[in-house]
């Protein structure tokens, strides 16, 4: 007796394979990894250090994800497009610290307290050596880069301790100072907190001014600044709960209002700094 006919059974339907990435130019791409600001990666293609499959790139070039990437012979680690997170964090730099983040190795991460980056570091507006307090760091060199643009429109506020003659005739002065050394100052407060001893303390806010700046002005005067501290950067401010030397991450409320201080900046009518003066702040 025949055996009946077995039922055919349906063909398995292959899931249509996810559409390719679109390319996109290799600056954008390298800062977006955090491997440098687009004119870092601009000037490495010009100088030959940056090559793609063993040879120079036009500024031009769009990234395949199949391209070798190297930078002075070394490889250069591309962040996906998807599936990593870009971090921002903040961190607690005393005083005399050096922030030295451009070699992106486990070994600089754990000296900062921080986890390893996909491609590097990026510190905002870093301060001097010299100087201490809040840092934002980054490893989304794109979002570095707005941020950079827009800083000059933020508002900082900086804790001094100053030792001399501080009187309160040489903090009204400090409030109408407008230039130190031909560069322009913008010093919206600054309110002192006179000491018995040689040591006083003045808090300042300021717009589009240095550290530096502060400290110059004031030496100029005979006061000696033994100590600046950034404890606000724009919205984001320096809290009891961030022990110096330690970093955590920014808060997405953090973030937030601080994308839209830069956005708003980036708006207004007069526009960012020079494109050359902002891609300097990153470090």
């Amino acid at each position: 007796m025949a055996r009946p006919p077995r039922p055919r059974q349906p063909r398995k339907r292959t899931a249509p394979a996810a559409p390719a990435a679109p390319a996109q130019r290799i600056q954008k791409v390298l800062a977006a990894s955090g491997v440098g600001s687009r004119r870092e990666v601009e000037r490495w293609i010009r100088e030959g250090r940056l090559l793609i499959d063993g040879a120079v790139p036009d500024l031009g070039h769009k990234l395949r994800p199949e391209d070798r990437v190297t930078l002075d012979g070394r490889p250069v680690r591309v962040r996906a497009p998807e599936g990593q997170t870009p971090r921002v964090l903040l961190y607690n730099r005393s005083p005399g610290e050096a922030l030295d983040l451009k070699a992106a190795t486990s070994r600089a991460a754990e000296r900062f307290n921080l986890r390893r980056a996909s491609g590097r570091w990026l510190a905002i507006q870093p301060l001097p050596p010299v100087d201490g307090g809040l840092e934002v760091l980054t490893d989304d060199g794109e979002w570095a880069h707005r941020v950079s643009r827009g800083a000059h429109a933020l508002t900082v506020d900086y804790v001094l301790r100053m030792r001399g003659p501080l009187t309160e005739a040489a903090v009204e002065e400090f409030r109408a100072a407008t230039d130190c050394e031909g560069e322009p100052m913008s010093i919206l407060e600054a309110a002192a907190q006179f000491g018995e001893g040689a040591n006083h303390w003045l808090n300042v806010t300021v717009r589009a001014t240095r550290s530096a700046l502060v400290r110059h002005w004031w030496a100029a005067r005979g006061m000696i600044v033994s100590r600046l501290m950034r404890v606000r950067f724009g919205p984001v401010h320096l809290t009891r709960e961030l022990p110096r030397g330690h970093s955590r991450a920014m808060t997405p409320a953090e973030r937030h209002a601080l994308d839209n201080e830069v956005e708003a900046a980036l708006a207004r009518p007069h526009g960012p700094r020079d494109p050359e003066e902002s891609s300097s702040s990153l470090r």
